[in-house]
């Protein structure tokens, strides 16, 4: 029998106009007997709508379709941020993604990562923990692997990667100690993440895709009984090469002259940097570092230095990801 709680906490989040004001962040707990427990996580940054959106659907259809095991349900990780609509937390400018640090929490937003290491890592043996390009970038939609710091390849990960259905498969790594990969690592927490979608907006084809994903990894942990057809392997791509990344070198209008999913060459003209209000100003011309597909781009017209503006890599095997460990 299935059985449906809610597990919710909340964190302090005091401002000059109320200080002992408090933010809830909505937690489900799906528990259907034996098995592995996989909590299903979105809006760690609060501007990224597709896996909030898709979590949300899942929080009202998956009690009826569990088989087995349970699962944690985090439409809004970071609920301040997401009623903002904003991708750090308003209370503190907090970045949830970097604030599992392990000490005493200092103000909200640390106080969530807290909460999360505390009561939710401790309990699952699995996270699907979904991203997108938020407001400033749009992502070709993607799974992710990150590795943090030395951690060794979980054999589980290609097969899962391959479970959510996505063509494509993005590669990270992660060093930070703050984030929600090296908190996922200290709890011997099998991790895949996604990037799907971005800008600022969002549309039912991506919720519906990344819903399904969802489902897929939930089928490829055993959780459900599902007849899926085996997808293809995703292709894999190394973006935390130097090379993948563009990014401005000063101020302007960034006019993106190639699209999300097309397959550029190295030097290849790719966009311009623009000055309107300085007309005598000559434009800048972007070329790409290196070939590949295009999979992100800036979203924001305006830019500044070191803003990133695109990123592209070459498309791997997913077999050959022991090689990028």
């Amino acid at each position: 029998m299935t059985t449906v709680t809610r597990e919710d906490f909340s964190c302090a989040a005091a401002t000059d106009e109320s200080a002992y004001r408090r933010v809830t962040v909505p937690v489900l707990r799906i528990d259907a007997g034996p098995g592995p427990a996989v909590a299903l996580m979105a809006g760690v940054h609060g501007d990224e709508w597709e896996g909030q959106a898709a979590i949300l659907e899942l929080w009202h259809q998956l009690p009826g379709i569990l088989n087995r095991g349970t699962v944690y349900l985090l439409p809004a990780a970071n609920a301040e941020a997401s009623l903002a609509g904003r991708r750090l937390s308003p209370n503190d400018g907090g970045n949830l993604n970097r604030a599992f640090l392990g000490h005493p929490a200092r103000g909200y937003t640390e106080s969530v990562a807290a909460a999360l290491e505390a009561k939710l890592l401790p309990r699952v043996q699995a996270l699907v923990d979904v991203h997108s390009g938020g407001a400033s970038l749009r992502y070709l939609p993607s799974s992710v692997i990150t590795r943090y710091g030395q951690d060794a390849l979980d054999p589980r990960l290609p097969a899962l990667a391959r479970a959510f259905g996505l063509p494509h498969c993005i590669f990270f790594r992660g060093t930070e100690a703050g984030s929600m990969p090296a908190a996922a690592s200290r709890h011997g927490v099998l991790r895949l993440s996604a990037e799907i979608g971005g800008g600022a907006e969002t549309g039912q084809a991506l919720v519906d895709r990344c819903r399904e994903g969802l489902l897929g990894c939930l089928n490829e942990l055993g959780l459900l009984d599902r007849e899926l057809a085996r997808p293809d392997p995703p292709a894999l791509y190394d973006l935390d090469a130097p090379a993948a990344t563009l990014r401005a070198h000063g101020p302007g209008v960034f006019i993106p002259g190639v699209e999300l999913g097309q397959r550029i060459s190295a030097r290849q003209r790719v966009g311009r940097l623009i000055e309107p209000a300085r007309p005598d100003m000559p434009a800048h011309t972007l070329l790409s570092p290196q070939a590949g597909t295009v999979l992100c781009l800036r979203a924001i017209a305006r830019s500044d230095d070191g803003d990133c503006l695109l990123q592209a890599a070459p498309a791997l095997p997913l077999d050959s990801l022991s090689s990028l460990y």
